[in-house]
């Protein structure tokens, strides 16, 4: 079991390495037809899953300085890609959203992520895609449960 154990992991390393890769992140934009730095390309992805994140949090998540990600942010702000707004029961706290045009080059991306996405998996059959579905969704729910354990 313990060797299945460090299989999944190594599977998942890889996984993750290839879509934390800055050079892929460059060819899915390059693929959607968008000009964005890659340093700000996770945070505007992140802002759009969430809907809306405060820096601290995005800093969190993508394991950087607040002020280097107050930074990136402010770079996204004057593209018009997400606005910023202080939060109502805290004035510090700077929550972040996507604009129309930041949402606009979101679904740019997701365009070429699906077409990406089909180009890789185009030789699996519905079952195995199905299969794969659930498994991940099922290790996602699994993963969120020890973190929040783990808090």
């Amino acid at each position: 079991m313990q060797a299945m154990h460090d299989d999944i992991y190594t599977s998942l390393f890889e996984i993750v390495s290839f879509f934390n890769r800055p050079k892929q992140d460059k060819v899915l934009l390059k693929r959607a037809g968008v000009s964005l730095d890659t340093a700000l390309f996770p945070l505007l992805m992140r802002i759009h899953v969430h809907i809306s994140l405060s820096i601290g949090e995005l800093a969190d998540q993508v394991d950087r300085d607040y002020s280097t990600i107050s930074r990136q942010v402010d770079k996204l702000i004057a593209g018009g890609l997400v606005v910023a707004s202080h939060k109502v029961s805290d004035k510090r706290i700077r929550q972040v959203i996507l604009t129309k045009q930041g949402l606009a080059i979101v679904k740019q991306v997701a365009s070429a992520r699906q077409k990406m996405m089909h180009e890789a998996l185009g030789t699996w059959d519905n079952d195995q895609l199905i299969k794969l579905h659930e498994s991940l969704e099922h290790l996602a729910t699994t993963l969120k449960s020890v973190i929040v354990a783990s808090k």
